[in-house]
C-alpha cells in the first residue's frame, strides 16, 4: 500500500537496529544500549530512514519524523527492553507495536511531496488520467488524517483498498 511505504521504511531503519546478540545478560544490554547510542549508529540510522521515507515526505520532514524515531528507540528503556525480550518471540505483532511506536512522530499534516508521489503512483496505474488521481487524493485526505492514513494501513489494509476503491470509482463518476 503506498502510505505503508512511509511508516515502512522508518520501521526498517529500527528494524535494522533490533539485529542484537543474545540479550539474556545485564552486559549485552549494556552493549547494545551503547551501540543504539552512539553517534555514528544515529547517524546511519537517520540516514537510511531519510533516504527511505523522503519521496512521500520531503527531505526536510523525513529528517524529522526519522530523528524522532531513533530518539524515541534510544531514551525508552521499556521499549529496548522490549526489543530485546521479543527478539526470538514469534508472539509479538511487530507491525502493531512498530505502528504504535513511530506513530507521534509522523506529520500531522500531509506534507506537499504526499501529494506528489501520490500522483506519480496513481498514475503508474496506467488507467487514470492526473485528475482523477488528485480528485482520489483530496477525497483521502478529507477522511483520513496523516496518521489515520498510516494507521489503518498498517491495522486494517484491506479496509483501505475498499475505501480507495470507492473513493476512485467515485471520482471516475464525476
Amino acid at each position: 500500500m503506498l502510505f505503508r511505504r512511509i511508516s515502512a521504511a522508518i520501521l526498517c531503519a529500527v528494524a535494522m537496529s533490533l539485529a542484537a546478540p543474545d540479550a539474556d545478560s545485564g552486559e549485552d544490554m549494556m552493549i547494545f544500549k551503547a551501540i543504539l547510542q552512539s553517534p555514528i549508529f544515529k547517524d546511519n540510522f537517520v540516514q537510511s530512514c531519510t533516504a527511505q521515507s523522503m519521496e512521500w515526505l520531503g527531505a526536510s520532514q523525513a529528517d524529522k519524523t526519522c530523528n524522532c524515531a531513533f530518539d524515541r528507540m534510544v531514551k525508552d528503556s521499556k521499549f529496548i527492553n522490549r526489543i530485546l525480550g521479543s527478539i526470538n518471540s514469534e508472539n509479538i505483532d511487530f507491525q502493531k507495536w512498530g505502528f504504535d511506536f513511530i506513530e507521534p512522530c509522523i506529520p500531522q499534516n500531509y506534507p506537499a511531496e504526499t501529494d506528489i508521489a501520490f500522483v506519480k503512483e496513481c498514475l503508474k496505474a496506467g488507467d487514470v488520467d492526473k485528475a482523477t488521481c488528485e480528485c482520489v487524493l483530496n477525497s483521502i485526505k478529507k477522511d483520513y488524517s496523516v496518521r489515520d492514513l498510516m494507521k489503518t494501513a498498517f491495522e486494517d489494509q484491506k479496509k483501505l483498498e475498499v475505501d480507495l476503491m470507492l473513493k476512485s470509482a467515485q471520482c471516475l463518476s464525476k
